[in-house]
């Protein structure tokens, strides 16, 4: 059966196609005139590329037709070997009367350990010139040697085949064979340059890739000012993907800003591997570091949230997902099946979380009547929050290179220098272009920002998107409602060192690096001097006729100690300046 895109095609050319299966080659032989006219007359007449897979033994095991522009070239997975070449050459067809190899050739080459990939250049019907490329033995300079221009005469002849069983031979010496392990992820990243952003945020999709494990082979950008809405980059730049996934034998594209439905609909149709979108990515890494019932919720609601639309147009591949024994049925009917389910797990992750916000709440309330002051790490993610955290506390909270280290908030009391307690919180890393389904799930851990006394925001000083970074961070915190004092604290300046650093202009500032541990002291400092309250540690002894100001000691301080003596009553608290105020005559001096 012939392969690939035959559409429009009439039924002389399928059946003049189907008979090149026919044709054998003699064993000595690299090619035939017959195979060679046969390849020139029907490539003319379909104006598209044309492939066929021929074995040691002269048979053709595949015919297929492609597009002038996107040769279709079967991978033959289950053919490939590691010890030596799979015993198959291929022999293609250029139209427009050039022969050389392309990127795509010579990477089908490699990666299928093919016998010999070989283009015949087509013009006006005829043969114009043959290339043929090899895989070279193990000690060669070169991986591929290739040989052309070549005459049909060339082409045809048996030292071609000479070629191929020398370097068998010779290959089958090797301790392995270079092979790409089909269960990499190996990723093309593509964006959109709308305003010369576009190569910026590519850098951090890269970092995404990383953190979520794939492998970055290519990054392709388009320029335009809003995606096409029914490819995202335009349909002609969707063919040159394609043609750029074949090359780099990639089994993953990573496109830069959420898809559409139709649009990731269309690209599978065009490029034919697995398509993901920024969002999808983030909620993969999501959900690989959730830890807490609470952190895995957030991120189920979520993922549940941005699949149920791109439910619509699934029937057929639901359908087919759905065959076998009990299972069978029309797909549209299965789309509604599990529309249903995900509606129905979505509210009962809501309400589980609703429990999750009040349980919180309720904590919160308590550290207010204990009158404990709340700072709140927040910033752009891999900016330093847990290092900052674990300088600060002496925790050991996780820290890692990566982006999203930390998901579940977390807590560390400290004391600063005058004695007063405060509890430190670690939140999840900010990112440009965070999924807004992220941000609502995510709502009852981001509320630890909105609700604390004093925001820390954390920079990373190396960055070079340091202000679009921090841009981002603020509009997040905007949108939350956050209002109360923000400390800007540039983290990392021991790689970019203070002397030479630029930053902008925020009051008030602390200049740190969590590693080396220095610039502390002076943002403790900090912390002290911009806490809305400011609270003090001090010793009373209440004499027992004016027991009446117990309560007043209970309910607007925190009692560190309390003992009953023999001249009255011992606290040992903190307070705030009202409260001093009117207990001050009975401190200890």
């Amino acid at each position: 059966m012939v392969q690939g895109n035959t559409d429009g095609l009439s039924k002389i050319i399928i059946a003049e196609l189907e008979s090149l299966f026919d044709v054998i080659v003699p064993r000595d032989e690299f090619c035939t005139h017959e195979i060679i006219d046969k390849l020139c007359k029907l490539t003319t007449i379909a104006n598209r590329e044309i492939s066929i897979y021929i074995d040691r033994n002269g048979r053709v095991l595949d015919v297929s037709v492609g597009d002038i522009g996107q040769v279709a070239l079967p991978y033959m997975r289950t053919r490939r070997s590691k010890t030596r070449l799979n015993g198959i050459r291929c022999i293609h067809t250029h139209p427009g009367g050039s022969g050389t190899l392309s990127g795509v050739d010579l990477n089908a080459l490699t990666t299928m350990n093919l016998d010999s990939i070989a283009a015949i250049g087509v013009f006006d019907g005829k043969f114009s010139q043959g290339y043929a490329a090899f895989i070279n033995p193990p000690e060669s300079e070169q991986e591929i040697t290739i040989v052309g221009p070549m005459s049909r005469t060339e082409f045809c002849h048996r030292e071609l085949m000479e070629y191929i069983y020398e370097r068998d031979k010779a290959i089958q010496h090797r301790d392995t064979v270079e092979v790409v392990d089909d269960n990499e992820e190996r990723a093309i990243l593509v964006g959109l340059d709308s305003y010369g952003e576009g190569v910026t945020s590519l850098e951090e999709l890269e970092q995404l890739a990383d953190t979520a494990g794939a492998v970055v082979v290519s990054k392709m950008t388009q320029n335009r000012k809003v995606p096409d809405t029914a490819t995202y980059i335009g349909k002609g730049k969707a063919e040159e993907l394609a043609l750029l996934c074949r090359a780099h034998n990639v089994n993953l594209v990573i496109f830069d800003d959420e898809l559409s439905p139709s649009q990731i609909r269309n690209l599978n149709d065009i490029i034919g591997i697995r398509i993901i979108d920024r969002t999808a990515l983030i909620l993969d890494i999501f959900a690989g570091r959730a830890v807490s019932r609470e952190g895995k919720l957030q991120v189920e609601l979520a993922q549940l949230k941005y699949r149920l639309p791109r439910l619509m147009g699934m029937g057929v591949m639901l359908s087919r997902l759905g065959a076998g024994i009990g299972t069978r049925g029309p797909g549209e009917k299965k789309l509604e099946t599990d529309r249903r389910h995900i509606r129905r797990r979505i509210g009962e992750i809501e309400r589980d979380l609703d429990k999750v916000r009040d349980r919180r709440q309720s904590l919160r309330e308590r550290r207010e009547r204990n009158q404990i002051p709340v700072v709140a790490l927040v910033g752009y993610t891999n900016a330093g929050k847990s290092s900052l955290m674990n300088a600060l506390s002496g925790s050991s909270v996780l820290v890692e290179n990566k982006l999203f280290a930390t998901l579940d908030p977390i807590h560390r009391g400290i004391t600063l220098p005058n004695g007063q307690e405060i509890l430190l919180v670690d939140t999840v890393g900010f990112i440009n272009k965070l999924p807004h389904d992220l941000v609502e799930a995510f709502k009852s851990t981001l509320e630890e920002a909105v609700y604390a006394d004093l925001l820390l925001h954390v920079v990373d000083a190396s960055s070079l998107n340091l202000e679009e970074q921090m841009v981002v961070v603020e509009h997040l915190l905007d949108s939350l409602g956050c209002s109360q004092t923000i400390i800007t604290v540039y983290n990392k300046m021991d790689i970019v060192g203070e002397e030479v650093f630029g930053a902008p202009g925020k009051k008030p500032t602390a200049y740190i690096s969590s590693m080396d541990k220095t610039g502390l002291e002076e943002l403790v400092e900090l912390i002290a001097e911009n806490l809305p309250v400011k609270r003090r540690r001090v010793e009373l002894l209440i004499p027992y006729e004016d027991g009446h100001v117990l309560s007043q000691i209970h309910d607007q301080g925190q009692v560190l100690k309390e003992e009953y003596r023999g001249d009255g009553i011992y606290f040992y608290a903190e307070l705030d300046p009202v409260s001093y105020g009117r207990l001050i005559k009975y401190e200890i001096k």
